[in-house]
């Protein structure tokens, strides 16, 4: 049976046992979906807490449900603490990339204005722009499992992107900083891992604008303490590149890949 899973900021917080919903998803419930009383649903707040509803009673558009329980959504959300740094790009791709990244495990997303973005934000445009995107994160983690919606932050560029995330690694032992070049430039990443180890908690993995670092980027990139990591020799659209680097990062030091050989 497919999970009805919705998004509910505020709606859980002083929750009693028995409940209305608010006009919006009652409106969803009783309109579109065609609920009926005694189906079960599943609400999140976006920051872990994670409840199983039965729906009790639907009049007047108000849909009025008993609460069952509460779901340990803990295991759907990655070990790893992923940071994924994006140049700003097209609003569709944009869009899809905040979808993927939820769907893969991200914990915070930093968008960022890169010498070659034909895009930028701030000001109002840039929060009307987070509001959807969080929107989007939170859609996403309703089909995928987890309870916990992506930090979304937006910076004017990249070197206010590094005064943020300076402090958070710090210990690079336990983490690294990567960017992803294009057409097969930088280390692979299982040999990336082979210098680094295994026990890796933190990531903060960078992905350049559609028309690629620009070259004083990649210097201060690498002069910040960025490794730079090939991502093959094929060009990739930067959604793609987006998936393929966070695949390959859970794959080798968070849940995608269990225990390997060498460990």
């Amino acid at each position: 049976m497919t999970r009805k899973c919705f998004f509910a900021p505020g709606v859980l917080e002083g929750a009693e046992e028995n409940f209305d919903l608010p006009p919006h998803l009652s409106r969803q419930l009783a309109s579109v979906l065609r609920a009926k009383v005694g189906q079960s649903i599943e609400l999140l707040d976006g920051k872990g807490s994670s409840r199983a509803c039965r729906i009790t009673g639907i009049r007047d558009g108000v849909v009025s449900v008993s609460f069952i329980g509460e779901l340990d959504r803990s295991v759907f959300e990655s070990p790893l603490q992923i940071t994924l740094g994006l140049a700003m790009a097209r609003p569709d791709t944009m869009d899809l990339v905040m979808r993927q990244a939820a769907e893969t495990g991200v914990k915070r997303l930093a968008v960022f204005r890169a010498r070659r973005s034909q895009y930028g934000l701030d000001g109002k445009p840039a929060e009307k722009k987070k509001e959807r995107w969080h929107k989007i994160a939170a859609e996403a983690i309703c089909q995928c499992g987890r309870a916990k919606v992506p930090e979304i932050e937006i910076f004017e560029d990249l070197d206010r992107l590094f005064a943020s995330v300076e402090v958070e690694h710090e210990d690079t032992g336990r983490s690294i900083k990567m960017f992803a070049l294009e057409c097969g430039q930088g280390i692979g990443l299982v040999d990336l891992r082979r210098v680094s180890g295994p026990d890796i908690q933190r990531v903060l993995a960078l992905i350049g604008p559609e028309g690629g670092w620009d070259s004083m980027e990649s210097i201060s990139l690498i002069g910040a303490g960025f490794r730079a990591v090939s991502l093959g020799p094929r060009t990739l659209r930067l959604e793609t590149a987006a998936v393929a680097l966070i695949s390959s990062i859970q794959l080798l030091w968070g849940d995608m890949g269990g225990k390997t050989a060498d460990e």
